[in-house]
């Protein structure tokens, strides 16, 4: 299964956390989860793509 959720670099030193199929930056309680540190973004992820693929949203 492909990850639906990548972490993509901003400017600089900063990442964001994007979902793939909309293109748009991941979001959690209304907040866009960009301007991270490269670890945090990943971390983020991997909890994002582990809840799609046991079909849980984790943003819930």
């Amino acid at each position: 299964m492909e990850n639906r959720y990548a972490v993509r670099r901003q400017d600089g030193e900063r990442f964001a956390v994007i979902d793939d199929q909309t293109g748009l930056p991941a979001a959690s309680d209304g907040r866009d989860l960009v301007g991270l540190d490269r670890e945090d973004a990943q971390d983020i992820a991997d909890v994002l793509n582990r809840g799609e693929q046991s079909r849980r949203n984790p943003l819930v």
